[in-house]
């Protein structure tokens, strides 16, 4: 079967074109991103701990994003999610369990292998229809088989906004630089201060 899958656009530019990018200056970068030019006014950024994810935990991982993702909609705010596995799975056991309501305020979705947890991404086939209506922008990475990069380490020495067992969420002062380039598949998320 063939499935077909339109490309999600922002108002914001139709003609990005990533070029080469320093991975030292980047948050993510993935060469399998949906969507396409530059996503602004995003300072929050919420992600799924690496170092303290446990598969058999998703379904309350799910509750507690769903609660911050309500905060995020009733302020207004879009944010970047980031975790492992596939967003949205109805197994438990291959990503967070999450519905649409839950992660609706999300401007950027990331999914992200781990070491010890490699499922082959959804690529956001479980909300499809959600990321063209809304424009949401779709990363996938397995930065442990050097298929993208993921500083989490960076962004764990940043100071949390909040923290719990599972998930941390970190606020910038300046919105950060999201760029999708939608010919070549190609999105980055850059540290602040660190686009050329």
């Amino acid at each position: 079967f063939l499935q077909i899958r339109p490309v999600v656009h922002t108002d914001e530019n139709h003609n990005i074109h990533l070029g080469t990018v320093n991975t030292d200056d980047a948050i993510i970068y993935s060469e399998a991103a949906l969507g396409n030019g530059l996503f602004k006014e995003i300072h929050d950024l919420v992600y799924v701990r690496p170092e303290s994810f446990n598969p058999s935990e998703t379904k309350n991982i799910a509750i507690e994003i769903d609660r911050i993702n309500s905060l995020f909609a009733k302020e207004g705010r879009g944010y970047v999610l980031i975790g492992p596995g596939r967003w949205g799975s109805t197994d438990p056991w291959l990503g967070i369990p999450v519905k649409w309501p839950h992660i609706s305020a999300a401007r950027i979705i990331v999914e992200s292998g781990l070491k010890n947890f490699r499922i082959d991404p959804s690529q956001g086939t479980h909300f499809f229809q959600n990321l063209i209506s809304f424009r949401v922008g779709y990363f996938t990475l397995n930065p442990y088989i050097n298929e993208g990069h993921y500083d989490v380490g960076w962004l764990n020495r940043l100071e949390a906004v909040y923290q719990d067992r599972f998930i941390r969420h970190v606020r910038f002062s300046e919105p950060l630089d999201i760029m999708i380039d939608g010919k070549k598949n190609t999105g980055v998320i850059y540290k602040p201060g660190k686009r050329d």
